[in-house]
């Protein structure tokens, strides 16, 4: 364990992180990514060496090239396109401004045309063609600068101080250049760089290459950025073996994810849009660990296994496919805890948190190996698990995880039961630990009208929401094994806890739900909390009007989205991570509970706003969050400065959405299919929903929008499930 000193100091450094400073901004990025690999760059396709920010290569949780600069006669090249819509690719178009070539020659501004492409199967592949449109020969020196300072993202995020470990020496061997840190965890870390043609000259970091072009000819350079760690008495690990192979099966990901797109044609070609970009960039948030694949949380600061984010993620997708949420389901398990450790926050039968590989991990520096600072991972494991059988009827899944089940349901009755009045609660422990351990997990998401934060223990309402719903839809597990008395046990445990939920959070005099308990009483502010327990079912009928017209007034809803915080509460700001701003995962979830209790106008109305607001992003790509700001003040969303983008519960929000929209609820155990009063809103008229996979059986579905009804239509199926449509 760390002597006090130490960790004092990483938790000074642990403060100024938390109060969301924007000194770590990344705006207008790009960013190509696979598996364990990310690339983020400038615009400009460039890495700044100095007030680089989060920009770089990243390999777990270290950041392998910190600068990449491309100099023409050592003069930038001028911008004219930039694009990573591909999401494993990127594409820059440049040119030239006037200038001398090695000849002494001038050549005029835009007589040269650069093309630089790069991808990454498991390594960085960059090629840059340069083109010459004179009427004359042309020699010119390309150079590039490369840096690497392998900081931890825990550094780079300043979250936690350099450790003493110094950069070697760059080296050149005469075909690759090696850049390389031996850290304190006595790995050793190097990223390798090889070039096509050989460059003309290197000089430390920069190396530079002579090209004869001739009139309207062109030449080219390949630069390949290879990153690999060697732990001590081991042989190196790369993300890949064989970046060709693994660029096949990188294609092959990308066609499996258009051709789900294929599935779901709709008369709105912007939506078509927006869909291919959610499910191509889930596609390109998968990774895995151990051979079980998940969606990473948020590039670049939160790329990695988060049990929160992988989960609803997974929960998004699962009309889409079903498979992902088996392999979430299956890596979070083998990381559920088994033991007690303050350092950790860890519990018996807890899920984890957050996953971390790079240096500081391997120091037990930060508590991240895993760390499980979360309250609501465990019950939202639960109710993936519940939903993926109602999808796919895989009750040998059941059976395999039936103890991870155990043990979660009794983390959640014994550890989470801090007061012993059956909610749900947290209390950091750990000296570095998050406060804060809900999805708000920001220093300042909990608090009371007078702005005053709230105090530990802290029973944040959507998670008795989550554990009410995770013993409902469990209870019919537990029957289909044989554990009859345990599945009637759940029920009455959730009854009781629906009941006591509704008492003791119902504030009567702001006739809305409090957004959570604290050590002192009820934290009474009007938040976005309490509705998305509309998704789980625990809001009592008689309560339930009252929370859809609050969210709905202008306080609350900005016409994109629903705040996470009403503009009239003390601690309100537009660009407050969790404070003002609008998340759209969180919309969707408050969509389908809207859809739940049969508020389909109002549900259609969130559509509607989100779909306008994905209108205008760039790929029409919609961020982790963006500003609390309304639409009638401003024509577009407002950006949150340090949003991750892509973000994998972003990503999911339109498809879940989409799915709220078309009422379809799967019953695989009793082999039915329940479309629940349809409703398209008024700019998509039909949506075909082919290939629809309850158990084993595939349905397409056809809806239509006639004036302000939906009707649908099986148009084909193969099994004899029964499809049920209810209008």
């Amino acid at each position: 364990m760390l002597e006090s000193s130490e960790r004092e100091g990483i938790r000074e450094a642990w403060d100024i992180y938390k109060k969301h400073t924007l000194s770590n901004s990344i705006i207008n990025e790009l960013v190509i990514r696979d598996n364990e690999l990310t690339f983020v760059m400038q615009e400009n396709g460039e890495i700044p060496i100095k007030e680089n920010y989060g920009y770089g290569l990243y390999y777990h949780d270290c950041r392998y090239l910190s600068g990449f600069l491309i100099r023409l006669m050592d003069i930038p090249p001028t911008q004219v396109l930039s694009s990573d819509e591909r999401g494993f690719r990127s594409t820059l178009i440049v040119t030239n401004p006037e200038l001398k070539d090695c000849t002494g020659t001038t050549i005029s501004k835009e007589t040269l045309l650069g093309t630089l492409t790069t991808i990454i199967p498991g390594c960085v592949r960059h090629c840059h063609t340069i083109q010459n449109f004179n009427t004359f020969p042309v020699t010119l020196n390309l150079t590039f600068e490369f840096d690497a300072d392998f900081e931890d993202m825990f550094t780079i995020r300043g979250i936690s101080p350099p450790t003493a470990a110094k950069v070697l020496p760059a080296r050149y061997d005469g075909k690759n250049l090696y850049l390389s840190y031996k850290g304190e965890d006595k790995h050793r870390r190097n990223t390798i760089i090889t070039f096509d043609p050989l460059p003309t000259r290197v000089e430390g970091k920069k190396c530079t290459f002579e090209l004869r072009i001739k009139p309207h000819g062109s030449e080219t350079v390949n630069v390949e950025i290879s990153v690999e760690e060697m732990k001590p008495g081991q042989e190196p690990e790369r993300p890949v073996e064989n970046p060709d192979q693994r660029m096949n099966q990188i294609m092959r990901s990308y066609i499996t994810a258009l051709e789900c797109c294929d599935n779901i044609p709709t008369s709105n070609n912007i939506l078509n849009s927006i869909m291919v970009r959610s499910l191509a960039d889930l596609n390109m948030m998968r990774m895995s660990l151990k051979g079980d694949m998940f969606h990473s949380a948020g590039v670049p600061w939160y790329d990695t296994l988060f049990g929160r984010d992988s989960v609803i993620s997974a929960l998004q997708l699962l009309p889409f496919e079903a498979k992902l949420a088996k392999s979430t389901l299956l890596v979070n398990a083998k990381f559920q805890s088994n033991k007690l450790d303050d350092w950790r926050d860890q519990e018996p039968g807890k899920m984890l948190h957050e996953l971390r590989q790079g240096e500081l991990a391997n120091l037990n520096l930060i508590p991240h190996t895993p760390y499980y600072g979360t309250v609501d991972a465990t019950p939202l494991f639960l109710i993936l698990l519940a939903e993926y059988v109602n999808w796919t009827g895989d009750l040998e899944l059941v059976k395999q995880l039936e103890d991870n089940m155990d043990q979660a349901l009794k983390w959640i009755d014994v550890y989470a039961n801090m007061k012993g009045d059956g909610f749900a609660y947290y209390a950091v422990k750990s000296p570095l630990g998050i406060y804060n351990q809900g999805w708000k997990d920001s220093p300042d998401s909990i608090s009371r009208s007078d702005g005053t934060l709230a105090k530990k223990p802290i029973a944040v309402a959507e998670v008795q929401g989550y554990v009410y719903m995770a013993k409902i839809r469990l209870a019919p597990l537990f029957r289909k094994l044989g554990r009859e008395s345990e599945a009637a046990r759940l029920e009455k445990e959730a009854g009781e806890l629906k009941k006591r939920f509704n008492r003791e959070f119902w504030m009567k005099d702001r006739q809305f739900f409090a957004q959570a308990l604290d050590a002192e009483g009820l934290c009474d502010v009007i938040s976005s909390n309490p509705a998305q327990c509309l998704w789980t079912g625990i809001i009592d009928q008689k309560y339930v009007k009252y929370l859809v017209n609050r969210i709905f007034k202008e306080d609350m809803f900005t016409e994109w989205g629903i705040r996470t915080l009403s503009s009239k509460e003390q601690r309100y700001n537009p660009l407050g991570y969790h404070n003002g701003t609008v998340w759209p995962h969180e919309n969707a979830i408050i969509a389908m509970g809207l859809r739940n209790y049969g508020f389909i106008n109002e549900m259609s109305l969130l559509f509607t706003g989100m779909y306008e607001a994905a209108r205008t992003f760039e790929y029409y790509r919609l961020p982790e969050c963006f500003g609390g700001l309304t639409r009638s003040e401003y024509s577009i969303p407002v950006k949150y400065p340090v949003a991750c983008s892509p973000q994998a519960w972003a990503s999911g929000t339109m498809p879940f959405m989409l799915t709220a929209s078309l009422g379809i609820v799967p019953d695989a155990l009793n082999n039915r299919l329940v479309i629940n009063k349809p409703h398209l809103p008024s700019w998509l008229d039909n949506v075909q929903f082919n290939n629809v996979k309850v158990g084993n059986t595939l349905t397409d579905l056809s809806f239509r929008r006639v004036e302000y009804e939906t009707l649908v239509n099986v148009s084909k199926k193969s099994g004899d499930i029964n499809v049920l449509i209810e209008y």
